[in-house]
């Protein structure tokens, strides 16, 4: 069917190899091989010999041959300079949204993987998680060549909360930081980090200026679509000692929209809990993260008194910490109130929640070492005996902390809304 001729292809869309070899990202396949584009993703497919291939479509899938060069020239050139990296060396991978970050970094651990390379993918990029599920940054490796980087193989994730670092930059350097350390400890000779799209604005510079301190990559790769998209970041890096490359953006892309990246976060929603069950684990019994339920003690008569004074006799579930005061209630208390309390005990924060809050809350599970085991889906709090009923699929017997997100997502993996950070 094709000779040494270039396709784009788009799935959703099965490919059988009949005869010949082809190649996709720098993955070879040769006859026998079958190749899943899943929806909602694309692939520059190229034959290297005389080919036949059989094409079973899906919804939405294609294949359209192309007269450029769908893999650009740069990116073999950028490949031939890592081949021969190794002790954990970094590249950092710069891109505005749709601009084929995700494939040039499946392209080079592909080819990297091709050289008995051991690497490691950090995918950074929250929104449109590929290793780990939404919400996280996931480290992953290679055991065989991959089409799209949800097949590598998942080795841990740090847990950032939302499906944006809109508000917890914080946690995405952190996270980033740490999952390239890990990658490190455990000897890849190239690490490679995919971002976000977030290149604009005060905080999308602030953003990737913080993660190339805190991570030091040895290699910056700027992939842009024209010249100069990327000027304010590199002259921002330059300054900084930055090993800058620039590299094209491939001539064809798919974009997506806002719809199909929600589509697919469904999906990998829906994956982490399709065998999930329902646990219950003491507050008494694990760490928390980025809440406040959990971390205060029973109030002091003052405060009990305080409380009776402006709410009544029937006082709801109640933690009292040094900075803040805690309140399940059954509805909001006027923010009145709140001022009221805040001013008469003195307390920084003074955090109202009530049942509708809890319940499906997106949380994050990981063992004493702070590393990843699950996610889970907050179901109830039973406040008489300080117990949370999550919907997960971790393994209970290794959990030791527990870390409130701020998204909710219901038990079909359907997203419900998002919030500020530590709002419970």
């Amino acid at each position: 069917m094709v000779k040494r001729s270039g396709f784009f292809v788009a799935g959703e869309l099965l490919i059988k190899v009949i005869r010949g070899e082809v190649e996709l990202f720098g993955a070879k396949y040769s006859s026998g091989s079958e190749i899943y584009i899943p929806k909602h993703r694309a692939a520059p497919l190229l034959s290297l010999s005389e080919s036949i291939i059989d094409l079973n479509f899906g919804e939405d899938g294609f294949i359209a041959e192309s007269a450029l060069d769908l893999v650009p020239s740069d990116w073999v050139s950028l490949y031939e300079l890592l081949k021969n990296k190794s002790n954990g060396y970094t590249v950092m991978a710069i891109g505005n949204v749709d601009t084929g970050k995700t494939g040039l970094i499946t392209f080079l651990a592909n080819k990297l993987f091709s050289d008995k390379k051991q690497v490691g993918i950090v995918d950074a990029d929250t929104g449109q998680s590929d290793i780990g599920p939404p919400a996280t940054i996931g480290l992953g490796t290679l055991d065989k060549p991959i089409t799209h980087l949800s097949e590598a193989k998942l080795i841990d994730a740090f847990f950032v909360g939302n499906v944006t670092p809109a508000g917890v930059i914080d946690r995405s350097i952190t996270g980033t930081y740490r999952m390239v350390k890990r990658g490190k400890s455990l000897g890849y000779d190239i690490i490679l980090v995919d971002t976000t799209g977030w290149v604009s604005d005060r905080w999308g510079r602030e953003l990737k200026i913080m993660k190339y301190l805190t991570i030091e990559p040895d290699l910056v790769v700027f992939i842009e679509k024209y010249k100069d998209e990327l000027v304010h970041l590199k002259r921002s890096l330059i300054g900084l000692g930055a090993n800058i490359l620039e590299v094209s953006s491939p001539p064809r892309l798919r974009i997506r929209s806002r719809e199909e990246r929600r589509s697919i976060r469904f999906s990998l929603f829906q994956k982490e809990v399709e065998d999930a069950r329902e646990v219950v684990i003491s507050l008494d019994s694990v760490g928390i993260n980025y809440g406040f339920l959990g971390t205060g003690v029973n109030p002091s008569e003052e405060t009990i008194d305080v409380l009776t004074n402006i709410i009544g006799p029937d006082l709801p579930y109640i933690e009292e910490s040094e900075d803040a005061l805690l309140l399940l209630t059954d509805s909001k208390l006027p923010s009145s109130v709140i001022n009221s309390l805040k001013l008469m005990l003195g307390k920084r924060e003074i955090i109202n929640i009530t049942k509708e809050d809890i319940r499906h809350l997106l949380v994050c599970l990981t063992d004493k070492e702070g590393r990843y085991l699950g996610l889970g889906i907050l179901l109830e709090f039973d406040q008489s005996s300080r117990k949370l009923l999550i919907f997960t699929n971790a393994n209970l017997e290794r959990v030791s902390n527990i870390q409130f997100g701020h998204i909710k997502v219901n038990l079909n993996g359907v997203e419900e809304g998002k919030f500020n950070p530590w709002l419970i």
